[in-house]
């Protein structure tokens, strides 16, 4: 952590409003000034404002004045007076309360300026394990195995850490940013032939209390022990299968449909229980954020997470508004074919084949044709609506409870897609088709939506039209296909993926310096238009600080010195023995591949940009190689998020595509997931469906802030 950051968070998290205006009153600074809507912005500007004044030294000398036992003597300023020496190293989370604090006469400034007591970091860790229902208050023993065919309570509380919890590594819940109220959802999943849950899923609920610390708001079970355990710990009744071995379920958190942590618990089970060390372990296997800045995290309608089952088959946790949630599990092979067959759909309307690209003409080369936009979306739909279905059938059957889901997904809302760990089965998400769709007729029998087609041939931009907000006149036609039917067209979709050891994923970018983007090109002569998409992205803000680079080396060098809020590639892919990289310069330059990050030391710290890979002409960049690329500038590089392609693309989608992503992002302060969504929907303007190949690996609420 440098010297801003650890200024900036001992201000957040430990100065009452009072300690502000006492430093205020010592410096000579306007409190009113630099007052944000949220603690950490107000101690971020006042920090910032005491680098600017050459001030640092003062401000230190001061916060220790007010709170010498959190600013230690042996902190000093550097002779410059612009860095902090920590002559031996403190850990903030593990600074214990004053018995003030406690007693709660000393607060952290809430978001409202007014101030709350102070309950440190480590005493929201998270805690999970397993008890026998006889003896609920007292956690079973994790290295011993569970007993076959049994009843018993698994159980997780949110605060100091628990004698006999099970979590191979302490996650701490940091609710810093959230005021007393918010409400937390925890959802138990089951596994094929895993661990048996009394009701699937189960979800029980907890809430921030007025004093910081979490508590019960919805149990599901109640076991006869005291109310003051019942109040601070979730029980869920679960039950062993009736032979040894290894069997898991899946703990979920969620807030406002956003999944924070996704852990995953493994009980060995025995008819003779012997003891082995770890027999009962939890692991936090997805963690979006380790810090949590949830109250900065917009809504989401629903959330899924995609995981690998490690037994030839693939898990898909749904979460969404009104407590829905369900799980779908599909062998490999299945999920690879509808991969494979909305990839198909895509390569078919670029190139006219559903074959890897091999030099083939760009369909859309010669402009706009209604007639070929409804053959390619007619595709789309048949095998985007095969994909939903088989979803909505396993996940919801029929009845109420699917229709309650249909519903959910059809306004048009914000929707986490995450990945654990690994990538490489990217879904199309933007491809799934949810209107009514008889997919029996053929191609001749089926119409465009009347609204769509004629807003095309007027030019009307089509977030204007009623398709596009949510009513849709013929969304209930099932001889006629609407692009609004598509997620891509109609939700902002974020993919995150959770990398080990990743930095956590920010919330906002901030710009109060202006705003800088960074664009690295290839010079190949096919990249028709570059000058004009350079000029077009250099203006698109008069104050806007523009880097650019045209060689290897300036880039690499452009990446070490530069903390643009967006770096931005319109580039070649090469993929050499497996390795994919980004081609930049002339043809046939040489790459830069994941292993050239860290050798060349690209870390971002104080900005963490977008990346926006707008890779042209190649098979190098779709997902199945790009995961590399994606996944080390996520954590060699600690980036924001990449923003990528399921196909190959071409030059004319690039640049129509970028300059209004980017326009949305930078100028309209956009959050990313809308301003993709209206990016896929300019390409649309042009009566060109290829704006869903784009895939956002990066929570869709990510936005910049000036």
């Amino acid at each position: 952590m440098n010297s801003i950051h650890l200024l900036t968070n001992l201000l957040a998290d430990v100065f009452t409003a009072d300690d502000l205006h006492f430093l205020a009153t010592k410096l000579g600074f306007d409190l009113a000034q630099l007052a944000g809507e949220r603690r950490e912005e107000t101690a971020a500007n006042i920090v910032q404002w005491a680098t600017d004044q050459q001030k640092l030294g003062k401000l230190l000398l001061h916060m220790r004045q007010r709170h010498p036992r959190y600013v230690p003597e042996h902190w000093k300023m550097s002779n410059d007076g612009r860095t902090l020496v920590v002559r031996s190293g403190i850990e903030l989370a593990g600074i214990e309360p004053t018995e003030d604090e406690l007693n709660n006469q000393a607060g952290t400034l809430s978001a409202s300026g007014s101030t709350r007591p102070y309950v440190p970091h480590a005493e929201r860790k998270i805690n999970t394990g397993f008890a026998n229902t006889y003896d609920a208050a007292n956690p079973s023993d994790k290295d011993l195995p569970l007993a076959t065919e049994r009843d018993y309570y698994f159980w997780l509380e949110i605060g100091a850490a628990v004698k006999g919890s099970i979590d191979t590594k302490k996650v701490e819940l940091d609710v810093t940013n959230l005021e007393a109220g918010a409400i937390f959802q925890v959802v138990l999943f089951g596994f094929p032939d895993g661990l048996i849950l009394s009701e699937e899923p189960a979800i029980g609920e907890l809430i921030l209390q007025e004093n910081g610390a979490i508590g019960v708001q919805t149990a599901v079970a109640t076991p006869a022990i005291g109310d003051d355990l019942l109040d601070r710990r979730l029980f869920f009744p679960i039950a062993t299968p009736a032979s040894d071995g290894a069997y898991q379920l899946r703990c979920n958190i969620y807030y406002q449909q956003i999944l924070l942590q996704s852990h995953l618990v493994t009980a060995h089970v025995a008819e003779d229980p012997e003891p082995r060390k770890n027999a009962l372990s939890t692991t936090a296997d997805f963690i979006i954020s380790h810090s949590l800045n949830v109250a900065e995290r917009q809504p989401h309608s629903f959330s899924v997470l995609l995981n690998d089952n490690g037994n030839g088959t693939h898990g898909f946790r749904f979460f969404g508004e009104g407590n829905l949630a369900n799980d779908v599990t599909l062998d490999a092979g299945e999920l690879q074919d509808m991969i494979d067959q909305a990839r198909g759909a895509l390569r078919m309307a670029a190139w006219g084949s559903e074959a890897e690209y091999t030099n083939e003409e760009y369909r859309y080369a010669d402009g706009p044709d209604i007639g070929r936009l409804k053959t390619d979306l007619f595709r789309c739909a048949i095998r985007g609506y095969r994909f939903y279905d088989v979803f909505i059938n396993r996940m919801a059957g029929g009845g109420r409870k699917s229709r309650e889901w249909r519903q959910t997904m059809r306004q048009a809302g914000t929707i986490q897609f995450a990945s654990k760990q690994s990538a490489r089965l990217v879904l199309p998400t933007a491809m799934i088709y949810d209107y009514p769709l008889d997919t029996g007729l053929n191609a001749s029998q089926f119409k465009l939506c009347p609204t769509f087609e004629k807003a095309l041939k007027e030019k009307t931009p089509l977030a204007q039209t009623a398709c596009f907000q949510g009513n849709c006149p013929s969304a209930g036609q099932d001889d006629t296909i609407c692009p609004s039917g598509f997620w891509g067209y109609r939700h902002a979709i974020g993919m995150p993926v959770t990398i080990p050891h990743a930095a956590d994923a920010p919330t906002t970018l901030k710009a109060t310096g202006g705003v800088e983007l960074a664009m690295a090109v290839s010079t190949d002569p096919a990249f028709a238009g570059r000058t004009e998409h350079e000029q077009a992205l250099k203006k698109l803000l008069p104050d806007l600080k523009f880097h650019y680079a045209a060689e290897r080396p300036e880039t690499i060098k452009m990446m070490q010195e530069r903390s643009p809020h967006v770096l931005y590639f319109f580039c070649h892919g090469r993929l050499a023995n497996g390795v994919p990289s980004i081609e930049v310069g002339p043809p046939k330059t040489r790459g830069i591949s994941r292993d050239n990050l860290r050798n060349d030391d690209i870390f971002w710290e104080e900005t963490r940009p977008l990346i926006f890979i707008n890779g042209c002409h190649t098979t190098a960049l779709e997902p199945k190689s790009a995961i590399d690329l994606v996944s080390g500038f996520l954590d060699t590089a600690e980036a924001a998020g990449v923003i990528g392609t399921e196909i190959t693309n071409f030059v004319p989608v690039a640049r129509i595509f970028a300059e209004e992503c980017l326009r949305q992002f930078l100028v309209e302060r956009q959050p990313i997931g809308q301003a993709i969504r209206l990016a896929r929907l300019a390409v649309l303007q042009q009566a060109n469906p290829l704006g869903l190949m784009y895939v956002p690996y990066v929570m869709a609420d990510l936005r910049i802030e000036r």
